[in-house]
């Protein structure tokens, strides 16, 4: 238990470190505007850091996310930069390298769950990470008229809640730089994403 402890303290520790994220906003945002700008941004990149916690472990690495959707290669490393997994989506087919082993799928959540028992709700983050809602989310905003948090509709979502927070301001449309996912119906499944680097392309 002290050790378990002691790894959750360090996870969340390597996460807030470094880089001081943006404030958002001083006045708030013409939201429809805001949400049709999103829908243009197919096309993007992403570095930062990602946090998976579940009730048996936890995990903390470097997050490089470069999408042109619908594909995208998503990419974890650790601290000396060697790779963990790799999961790339191409015409319709996920492939995932991890621990020198080679799986495919054509369903990305599905096979990441399968080869790691990981919770990653990946198609549904494309359109998440932005701040964007899908047809039928339920959303809260914030004083500045940016989503604070989401809960989506569907039934196979996977019971997510969407936490947004530090906002900051790329190419005339504003994004958020921390999110955090947690299932209503399992406290301790939680996906913390820190956004160092925002790229649209």
């Amino acid at each position: 238990m002290f050790w378990r402890i002691i790894t959750l303290a360090i996870f969340f520790l390597a996460l807030s470190a470094c880089t001081t994220l943006p404030d958002g906003p001083e006045t708030a945002v013409n939201l429809p505007s805001q949400l049709q700008q999103l829908k243009t941004v197919e096309h993007w990149q992403i570095k930062g850091k990602m946090a998976i916690r579940n009730d048996k472990e936890a995990v903390s690495a470097h997050l490089n996310w470069k999408t042109d959707a619908p594909d995208f290669d998503f990419r974890l490393t650790n601290m000396l930069g060697i790779t963990l997994a790799t999961l790339s989506v191409n015409d319709g087919m996920a492939s995932l390298e991890a621990d020198d082993k080679h799986y495919e799928d054509t369903n990305p959540s599905r096979l990441i769950y399968q080869t790691t028992g990981w919770d990653i709700p990946v198609n549904r983050l494309l359109n998440w990470i932005k701040g964007l809602p899908l047809a039928g989310d339920d959303y809260q905003l914030n004083d500045k008229q940016l989503l604070a948090s989401l809960f989506p509709a569907c039934d196979n979502c996977g019971n997510w809640k969407v936490i947004y927070s530090n906002y900051g301001n790329v190419d005339g449309i504003w994004l958020p730089h921390q999110l955090t996912l947690t299932q209503t119906n399992n406290s301790k499944m939680l996906i913390k994403i820190r956004i160092d680097e925002w790229t649209i392309q």
